[in-house]
């Protein structure tokens, strides 16, 4: 079978939880069917281009097109306009796009719904991304898709329910965690990264895109009020890239009590992430909304216990390995802080979640993931 693959959300200045689900499926895919044929398409200038990161099976073949994506965009959006297909050295026999973009092709195509976010709380998301899902239409793709895969069974849920989708037409395929990168076994390297940071203590951590959506506030404001009611002097790590609306995240800590303790640490590259799971005495992930989650199901992974909330699909990922709160309640997160750091019975709690933890994460297989993957093209 040739599988075309639209790669082009590898081209990103910095590869967020899509880019990292389109790469790691395409591994896990070329080495489990070495007979298939994967073709990726890329397009965007040189700069663009020269940003996507290395896929070198000998199955995989990458075609990249020095075409500005806008004018791409153009071109695949004007009627009788050309097709994805027809920018490929030869004819495959399937498109999957990893991610909704814009499209036209007459070849049978799977695509991948990661969440319906921008639909369900639309005031999470700036003008630009209402723009962006105006032109490129996912409702639209998943519609006359032959497969819709879905990262969580929540995911499925609303994709049914909304869309209208009837269920033979959904595949639940979850994300996973490569489990020798996000290993619970501390690693020789993890101090020196963290002594960069001076974080070879112990901290709390919080690691998502700066944006509404991730809750960042409450986890301040939570921070707050649990070092005013406790003696534990232990520090709170933000890590993760700028999102929009930053000013308030900024604003909440300059009024903080104990902003000298609270360190911002801006993007953190993959291959880091691990030695800043494995460090810390807790996650905090009480995001508004997910379609799966994967820092928790990382965190998770590393051992470390995981404060996160019961919206969207995140008790399907952490199940019984997590402490869950309201993300829309401050007092919730504090309280959850307090009984992991309870002087007689916090250390108990912390080792149980960590036990829980490191067991639910294997559940979570890139290799399942390109399993399923696979089936669903081959059906459609």
């Amino acid at each position: 079978m040739k599988i075309a693959i639209d790669i082009r959300c590898l081209t990103d200045r910095r590869l967020t939880g899509v880019g990292w689900y389109t790469y790691h499926l395409i591994n896990a895919m070329a080495a489990q069917a070495p007979f298939d044929q994967f073709i990726l398409f890329a397009s965007g200038t040189n700069e663009t281009l020269d940003r996507r990161p290395k896929l070198t099976a000998p199955n995989i073949t990458i075609v990249e097109q020095p075409i500005p994506n806008k004018l791409l965009t153009l071109a695949l959006r004007f009627p009788r306009g050309i097709t994805l297909e027809s920018l490929l050295p030869e004819k495959p026999d399937i498109w999957l796009f990893p991610h909704p973009h814009v499209v036209r092709t007459n070849l049978p195509y799977v695509v991948t719904v990661h969440d319906l976010a921008i639909e369900l709380l639309p005031d999470f998301f700036t003008l630009t991304d209402h723009a962006r899902e105006f032109v490129v239409q996912s409702k639209h793709l998943a519609l006359h898709a032959k497969r819709v895969l879905a990262v969580s069974k929540h995911t499925a849920q609303d994709i049914s329910e909304k869309w209208n989708i009837a269920d033979e037409h959904i595949r639940v395929t979850h994300l996973g965690v490569d489990p020798d990168l996000f290993a619970a076994r501390e690693q020789p390297s993890d101090r020196n990264f963290r002594a960069a940071y001076d974080l070879n203590r112990p901290y709390i951590l919080a690691l998502a895109t700066i944006e509404p959506r991730k809750n960042f506030e409450t986890i301040i404001e939570a921070y707050d009020a649990f070092r005013s009611q406790s003696k534990t002097s232990i520090p709170l790590v933000l890590a993760g890239g700028q999102g929009w609306k930053s000013k308030r995240f900024h604003d909440v800590i300059a009024a903080s009590l104990f902003r000298h303790d609270i360190r911002v640490l801006g993007y953190i590259p993959e291959k880091h992430k691990p030695a800043l799971y494995r460090g810390a005495t807790v996650f905090l992930f009480p995001s508004f909304y997910e379609g799966f989650g994967l820092p928790v199901a990382e965190a998770l992974s590393c051992g470390t216990p995981v404060v996160t909330s019961f919206a969207g699909s995140l008790p399907e990922v952490a199940g019984d390995a997590a402490l869950y709160v309201d993300p829309f309640n401050v007092t919730d997160v504090t309280q959850a802080l307090q009984h992991l750091f309870d002087a007689e019975d916090g250390a108990t709690l912390r080792k149980e979640l960590r036990e829980r933890g490191i067991e639910r994460a294997k559940m979570f297989s890139w290799t399942t993931t390109a399993q399923q993957t696979l089936t669903s093209l081959r059906e459609a």
